[in-house]
């Protein structure tokens, strides 16, 4: 009887790899994507309307993408490594609630602490569909895993190029309050949607590593995988700076505020071309390869951004940026979970995801912090593009296949 039904596991898992299903998975995590990136990392499009709407200062906005980011990715990581244990359906549902909930908090709250806590949740709720869809969708797909992942990634260059327009948009037809309750509402419909067809491929083994403890441990006390997971944070992490600070940086260069407002259009319309194409290059030159050359293209944008005081020369770097976003935001999944194992995808992920939320809390503070040292952006860019460049060098020995013989 275990041979029938082991054969029988293998079988339905093969029919399901590279399925119209899988298909299906990768259309969904498109448009979930797109909207929770739009909406949680254009921060700085709707950030002055936030700062006016609930009387915040500075200080306390630049803290609720802080705190957002950093719930988004600690929160929904964590989220993520329970979930194994779960069916992901109900997972979902709850992530569905959970953003309805965040909506609702930000239309009746009125001070700082009620806005921290809705977007708190609203993190946590994104992170937890993200940390889903980016883990799920390299499961359905053998054959074509690379290019599966590196579409269903053109929703975080799709999310920064759509959203800002929309953002707009809406701000010339309502205020901030509306406006959040139709981008949030409609990523809710689109979770609760994805909610009824997400689920994880047949395995082919009916032997599975259960995740306790004890499987966290044995991770977290890898040195390989510490060093990918913090080499991933680091290669990340100038990202999350332009995220916060972009439109304020470009405009004190002495860009126009219009130029300076379409910044993370650019990177993300760029990204969306080089996510496919650093995919078909990742099959043919490695993957590892592909990715750590768009991590130094990010490290060398990064020391030149503060000089960019051109139209032209903003162009070129803004370019450079989404050429490197691609494979950046794309490849990093594949890459891992061929080195560390598919098995309890989902909880893998969320451990990256939690490691990467260090550097996207602090990486936009100490940023700022060194600007107000400095009064200049020279320096603390330089120290950004050191440490994308050490990022690039910790996960590509950590994500070394042949470590795993000598570990």
């Amino acid at each position: 009887m275990w041979r029938v039904t082991t054969t029988e596991v293998s079988s339905a898992r093969e029919e399901a790899l590279d399925s119209t299903q899988g298909w299906l998975i990768v259309g969904l995590g498109i448009c979930i994507l797109t909207m929770i990136w739009g909406a949680v990392f254009t921060f700085t499009v709707y950030a002055d309307r936030l700062a006016a709407t609930f009387s915040l200062s500075s200080l306390q906005v630049s803290s609720v993408f802080s705190i957002t980011t950093a719930f988004f990715l600690m929160g929904g990581g964590l989220f993520g490594v329970f979930a194994t244990r779960f069916s992901l359906r109900p997972v979902l549902a709850m992530v569905g609630i959970g953003l309805a909930i965040a909506t609702a908090l930000l239309q009746i709250v009125n001070s700082y602490i009620g806005v921290v806590v809705a977007f708190a949740l609203l993190g946590t709720a994104g992170g937890t569909a993200f940390t889903i869809v980016v883990s799920l969708a390299p499961q359905w797909f053998d054959v074509y895993q690379g290019l599966a992942t590196s579409i269903t990634m053109t929703g975080i260059g799709l999310g920064p190029l759509v959203l800002p327009f929309v953002w707009l948009w809406l701000f010339n037809q309502i205020n901030l309050r509306p406006a959040f309750a139709v981008v949030i509402g409609v990523t809710a419909l689109l979770v609760f949607v994805s909610s009824l067809v997400y689920h994880r491929p047949p395995r082919g083994s009916q032997n599975s590593t259960t995740v306790d403890a004890a499987w966290i441990r044995a991770r977290i006390s890898d040195s390989r995988f510490l060093s990918t997971a913090i080499g991933f944070a680091l290669t990340f992490s100038w990202y999350y700076v332009l995220s916060a600070h972009l439109v304020g940086i470009l405009t004190a260069n002495g860009i126009d505020s219009q130029i300076a407002a379409t910044g993370l259009s650019i990177i993300g319309g760029v990204s969306v071309f080089t996510r496919i194409g650093g995919g078909v290059i990742g099959d043919r030159v490695g993957q590892r390869e592909t990715f750590v050359t768009s991590v130094v293209l990010a490290s060398l944008c990064a020391f030149v951004f503060p000089f960019a005081h051109s139209n032209l020369l903003v162009y070129i770097v803004l370019f450079g940026f989404g050429i490197a976003l691609g494979p950046l935001a794309s490849l990093w999944s594949p890459i891992v979970l061929t080195r560390f194992g598919s098995e309890n995808a989902t909880a893998t992920v969320g451990l990256m995801n939690i490691a990467v939320a260090g550097s996207a809390f602090l990486a936009p503070l100490i940023v700022s912090a060194l600007h107000r040292v400095t009064d200049e952006s020279i320096f603390p860019f330089v120290v950004l593009g050191a440490i994308v460049g050490l990022g690039a060098a910790l996960f590509y020995w950590g994500t070394n296949s042949a470590s795993s013989d000598e570990d």
